[in-house]
């Protein structure tokens, strides 16, 4: 380090003074001694000076050292530094900065930062870098910034006026593509789960009321068997009680479609191919579409067989290309609807094996699956529309067009066989609907089959017997299902003494427990479960048969109904001879028990 000019020229001027003082003053003591005392101050001042020179080293070394920790902590900030001047050339850009923006610096430097921007976010980034400038501090914009190697940068800049300075906006740029991902996934999932518990809560109020309608369905239909029975052949109100029963079993049938949506009709499910069925649905179609409808059917050799009840397959084809029909009729064009079946495969890492398995909504979990799409050139949907579609009675249909139940019904057996389906579409552009089905190989599939063996294993239906005076305790909440059931056994020959109130059926039990042959009794009823009444039936006397009906089994009432002492479990919503029969297969194992 060099002392500064002027403390040297003051050095000098002094030792100069000394050695002319020395040389030219008179050689007697006193002098010798002026002399000395000035060589001695001269050399104090020379220490100072070195002291001072020490100093000044040490200020400049931790200068430098300031200076290089600041450089280090400004190049690798965990943020990209940048400086634009007022009319937004880059002046300054740090190495994270650099980094960033997937550029080297040399072609950063001096020029405009504008041409980063893209296009969509350019008058909003002049906007904000304008208010900037006039003094708004402290200022966030996110933009998206295209890279030096063409990828998209998502980025917040929050930016500050540099005051007193030339120079115009000084940016903070930090990489938010993480925090947005995250962002959507999480909107996303709220989006699934605020859907998910939509379409619960219309399911279960769907299927509570096809469940209280369908009561009503079966005593009309019955009560028609029975009429047609007491008019007998031939009589004029044969044709009347007809339409009556076609009336009502297409109401049924309705019902049927709000129990699918509900999850609460059972099926019968098994490894199958949806080759055959995706074709046998297809040749259907070609009987009822317009001649002028292109109908396409591609089916894959290698799509894995998936477990799943063949009649709602088909009905999910036969209901998206009833959709797919109007919606091409709405637009007025050729028509063309394409069925694909084809495999597909979703890795752990979110990667598939082909262009099906393209998954935006992350619903894929890692696995192997067949991939049923259909596919129309018609009117196509806007985003409003897709946010209700799969809402049981919404339709875009006219009036008597529509029940608004199709896709409703299509995503009830979707959810029912684990299945995902999705949906592509945009106003003029027609709509693709893609169903994954696990495979039937899949650990999902095996879990679903291990949980269903009891539903497809049932046993033989046994001829009918007459009831030969066999007493049948009846529980029923709903009067008109108690009276039903109480005239068609008695016409079977079986005694039946009816009840809607089980506390009642309860109490005739204990006065007279050998009285009774055989119990029927709903499951859902108020006070009282069939479950908590099959119980008490059974502390009265162990070796009652009981026959449950319910609207909704589940692998849980399954499950606890032999527990329970309920010797057999009929999905209530079926026809009323179906509990006939089961009420006739007990009678027939009571009488081989006692023969």
């Amino acid at each position: 380090m060099k002392l500064p000019e002027d403390m040297k020229q003051n050095d000098l001027r002094m030792r100069r003074e000394a050695e002319r003082q020395i040389n030219n003053a008179p050689q007697d003591e006193s002098l010798a001694r002026s002399a000395e005392e000035l060589l001695h101050e001269l050399q104090v001042h020379q220490i100072e000076l070195e002291m001072q020179n020490d100093a000044l080293r040490k200020t400049e070394f931790a200068l430098a050292e300031s200076r290089d920790r600041y450089v280090e902590l400004y190049e690798f900030a965990p943020v990209g530094y940048l400086t634009l001047s007022t009319d937004g050339m880059i002046v300054e850009v740090n190495l994270t900065g650099v980094t960033l923006l997937g550029n080297e610096r040399n072609k950063l430097l001096q020029t405009r930062f504008m041409p980063l921007v893209m296009a969509e976010d350019r008058d909003r980034w002049t906007r904000h870098f304008v208010a900037v400038k006039q003094g708004h501090a402290g200022r966030s914009v996110e933009l998206l910034l295209q890279r030096g190697d063409g990828r998209v940068l998502e980025a917040q800049l929050d930016c500050v006026r540099v005051e007193g300075s030339a120079l115009g906006v000084r940016i903070a740029l930090m990489d938010i593509s993480a925090r947005k991902r995250a962002e959507a996934a999480r909107l996303l999932l709220e989006s699934q789960l605020r859907e998910s518990q939509k379409m619960e809560a219309l399911g279960t109020l769907a299927g509570g009321i096809a469940h209280d309608f369908n009561n009503a369905l079966a005593a009309i239909i019955g009560n028609v068997d029975l009429a047609r029975q007491d008019v007998g052949p031939g009589h004029a109100a044969l044709e009347s009680l007809e339409e009556i029963d076609k009336s009502s079993r297409r109401a049924k049938a309705l019902v049927q479609q709000i129990l699918i949506f509900g999850r609460r009709q059972p099926t019968e499910r098994k490894v199958i191919a949806l080759a055959p069925i995706v074709e046998e649905s297809a040749r259907l179609l070609h009987a009822t579409l317009p001649a002028a409808m292109n109908l396409k059917v591609e089916c894959a050799a290698d799509a894995p067989a998936v477990l799943a009840d063949a009649g709602q397959i088909e009905q999910v084809v036969l209901n998206l290309c009833n959709n797919a029909w109007y919606a091409i009729r709405r637009q007025g064009l050729p028509g063309t609807i394409e069925i694909r079946l084809e495999a597909c495969a979703r890795a752990p890492d979110g990667t598939s094996d082909s262009a099906s398995a393209y998954d935006p909504l992350g619903q894929l979990q890692p696995g192997r699956y067949a991939c049923l799409s259909v596919r129309d050139n018609g009117t196509g949907m806007d985003a409003a529309t897709q946010g209700h579609l799969f809402e049981p009675f919404f339709t875009t249909k006219p009036m008597n067009e529509g029940t608004g139940l199709g896709l409703s019904v299509v995503h009830g057996i979707v959810r029912g066989h684990h299945g995902v389906i999705q949906v592509h579409s945009q106003l003029g552009e027609g709509t693709v609907f893609r169903i994954y089905f696990p495979d039937a190989g899949s650990p999902t599939s095996s879990i679903i089959a291990a949980g269903e063996a009891s539903v497809r294993a049932r046993e033989a239906t046994a001829p009918a017997l007459q009831g030969d005076g066999a007493h049948v305790l009846l529980i029923d909440d709903d009067q008109a299902i108690v009276f039903l059931m109480k005239r068609l056994l008695e016409r079977k020959g079986y005694c039946v003494s009816g009840y809607t109130a089980p506390n009642e059926a309860l109490a005739a039990a204990r006065a007279e427990p050998g009285r009774f042959d055989l119990v029927v009794t709903d499951y859902n009823m108020p006070g009282m479960s069939g479950l908590e009444l099959a119980r008490a039936l059974r502390e009265i006397r162990a070796d009652l048969p009981i026959v449950m009906a319910s609207g909704n089994i589940t692998e849980e009432l399954r499950a606890d109904a032999p527990g329970a002492g309920v010797s057999e479990l009929i999905f209530k919503p079926n026809t009323v001879m179906e509990l006939c029969e089961a009420i006739d297969r007990q009678v027939q194992a009571q009488q081989k028990k006692a023969g």
